[in-house]
């Protein structure tokens, strides 16, 4: 039973792993259980981000030498800051990007390797047998579908969050897969 990446949405920030049919070509992703990796997606590539930093400071430079040019000299000042301040938060940005989650399924456990931005690793694992994953609060068709969901992996009272960083549409796609992996690593 392969897995068709093809037909994946663009949407969806996850790789999913299996035996029979792994997305790269190595031969170390070829052995073990089936693995589900997450990150958070950043539509701005750090090409992007430096093309539109460079204009952004050229269209600020040329508004401000018009200032300049009319005795409005302290306006260069605010312009520099404001230049300054969208590139710190484009780089708080890009760091929290550098967020991932590993879940790997095996017949005794579920592992949930989470690693934060600064590299720290955290491991949460479960117990397998009777383990289920879903989405809280359960979508009721009638609400809006944009209020914040969780995609919770419970088993035996333990419970973790997957994937907090993902959109809501992303966890709706992610839970079949999820649920697909617990249910091959229990056969």
């Amino acid at each position: 039973m392969g897995l068709n990446l093809d037909d994946a949405p663009l949407l969806a920030h996850f790789i999913i792993m299996t035996k029979e049919t792994p997305p790269i070509d190595t031969d170390h992703l070829n052995a073990g259980p089936p693995r589900i990796d997450l990150w958070p997606h950043r539509s701005l590539s750090p090409k992007g981000f430096k093309i539109f930093m460079g204009v952004l400071a050229g269209l600020m430079l040329t508004m401000g030498l018009g200032f300049f040019l009319i005795g409005a000299w302290p306006v260069i000042g605010f312009m520099g800051a404001e230049i300054g301040v969208l590139y710190l938060v484009f780089k708080l940005n890009y760091r929290s990007a550098k967020k991932r989650e590993h879940l790997l399924a095996t017949k005794e456990t579920f592992r949930i390797e989470r690693v934060s931005e600064t590299g720290a690793t955290t491991v949460d694992e479960l117990p397998a047998p009777w383990l289920q994953a879903k989405l809280e609060p359960s979508a009721n068709p009638d609400d809006d579908i944009h209020h914040q969901q969780k995609l919770i992996v419970s088993s035996h009272g333990q419970s973790a969050e997957i994937g907090d960083f993902l959109h809501a549409a992303e966890k709706r796609e992610l839970l079949p897969a999820v649920n697909a992996m617990i249910k091959n690593a229990q056969r």
